[in-house]
């Protein structure tokens, strides 16, 4: 299928363009905020908390476990407490990190009470943009940018092979649909399927979906781009955007829709803004 200017006038690219762009700028917020919150003598500007085999092997272990979940026990209760569990740490991050102690306390509340109330998509995604922009946090503060290149890298290989060759990306995110587990960004395609409910949407439905790890794992670059400069880490992120585009412009143009890696397209734009900030 051609490419054509329609396939960028649509409310669905605009709305997954906006909602992956601010992850990635929360992502650098909230890395800043805890920063900024700790002493000066404490204040560290590089970290290698993790290689890139640590990250690697943890990786594979949690999508092992979550296989093996959704293949023997098949207990959705299990999917979702795992589910609610990475949400709950990713808002305890985010809601520190903005609004600080003991404000973030309420704020959390009435988030979750949201989330609560109103089960509905754009809920769903303001919950997973701030949970996921808090994760890579974690990850892109404790790694140096060198050791994130090397984890984009295998991952945009591990992404392709996991979804053209095993497939079993493909069967879990499926797995996790049944679940009614959305681990996703949910895209509708128009502005009145924000207020759809949660219940009634699945990939069968006209919804398109990017992973929470599209979202976080280049994430994890643009904080630890950080170590080097705020202005680097904005060239990553706008790099990691313009992947976004590429990846959207693929998956539209195919011939028949089908589940494709998100993480190719993605990281090649991260790695060259990343790359493109050395020359400022």
């Amino acid at each position: 299928m051609k490419l054509t200017l329609k396939h960028f006038l649509n409310f669905s690219f605009w709305a997954e363009l906006f909602f992956f762009a601010l992850s990635q700028l929360l992502a650098i917020g909230v890395a800043l905020n805890l920063l900024l919150a700790l002493p000066d003598e404490q204040r560290i500007t590089v970290s290698g908390g993790y290689s890139a085999w640590n990250f690697i092997i943890m990786f594979i272990i949690a999508t092992a476990i979550l296989l093996i979940i959704l293949k023997y026990f098949k207990r959705p209760w299990i999917i979702k407490g795992l589910f609610y569990l990475a949400i709950f740490e990713g808002l305890l991050i985010f809601t520190i990190a903005y609004f600080g102690a003991p404000n973030f306390l309420l704020v959390l509340i009435i988030i979750l009470l949201l989330w609560l109330i109103y089960k509905n998509v754009l809920i769903h995604d303001a919950i997973i943009i701030m949970s996921t922009s808090a994760i890579a946090v974690i990850f892109g503060l404790n790694i140096y940018p060198s050791t994130a290149v090397i984890i984009l890298i295998l991952l945009a290989v591990y992404d392709f092979w996991a979804v053209y060759k095993t497939k079993h990306m493909v069967r879990m995110f499926r797995g996790l649909a049944e679940a009614k587990v959305h681990l996703a960004l949910i895209i509708p395609q128009t502005f009145q399927g924000l207020f759809q409910k949660i219940k009634n949407v699945s990939p069968t439905t006209e919804f398109m979906f990017l992973g929470t790890g599209d979202i976080v794992i280049p994430a994890i670059l643009v904080v630890s781009a950080l170590k080097i400069s705020a202005l680097s880490s904005l060239i990553t992120g706008l790099g990691a955007i313009l992947g976004f585009i590429l990846l959207y412009a693929i998956f539209v143009t195919q011939e028949k829709r089908e589940p494709m890696p998100g993480l190719p397209p993605i990281i090649l734009g991260t790695l060259l803004g990343y790359l493109i900030s050395f020359l400022f």
